[in-house]
């Protein structure tokens, strides 16, 4: 009886080991495009590359008292081919994401992954020349009474060919 124990225990441990090697194998990490860097893209394969001024932002001290904060990170397209965005996503259910359009009109709320239902494709279009607006929004009262302190976040937008642009913002909160 005990040896049986014994090796049934060990199938199973060495069975979630290999899971978990299996699986290890099979996550591929997105590429980040850096601000500015033509080189993470491969241009030379695609000549589609998307590029923003800034990926970071400080809002500094806010008070819980006072709400939501946002900030607008813009995104250009210097090719000479529309780049299709079909996804962007947040990294934390107190921080939103909207696309603006040319009348600063905001499209629904893009938010964190598995959190609160399934997060919407974005399916946008940064035309050839163009420049598209991205508004963060940080809720300082999502995470109650408790979410006081140093917060840092991140947006991450998703272009046709898997590369991820991550905009990441950092803010004090008070009560």
């Amino acid at each position: 009886m005990k040896r049986t124990t014994i090796i049934f225990f060990t199938l199973i441990v060495f069975g979630i080991i290999g899971l978990m090697v299996w699986g290890g194998n099979q996550v591929s990490t997105p590429q980040k495009i850096v601000a500015g860097d033509s080189t993470t893209s491969h241009p030379a394969r695609t000549g589609k590359i998307l590029t923003t001024p800034e990926t970071f932002y400080d809002f500094g001290t806010i008070s819980m008292k006072n709400g939501n904060v946002n900030k607008i990170f813009k995104v250009s397209n210097n090719s000479t081919e529309d780049i299709k965005v079909p996804s962007i996503t947040t990294s934390c259910m107190c921080t939103t994401a909207f696309i603006l359009n040319e009348n600063g009109e905001r499209s629904r709320p893009f938010g964190m992954p598995g959190h609160g239902g399934a997060v919407p494709k974005a399916n946008a279009i940064v035309e050839a020349g163009r420049t598209l607006d991205i508004e963060v929004v940080y809720d300082p009262n999502a995470h109650g009474p408790v979410g006081v302190g140093l917060i840092e976040r991140s947006v991450f937008l998703e272009d046709e060919n898997g590369n991820v642009m991550e905009f990441k913002f950092k803010v004090n909160v008070t009560p």
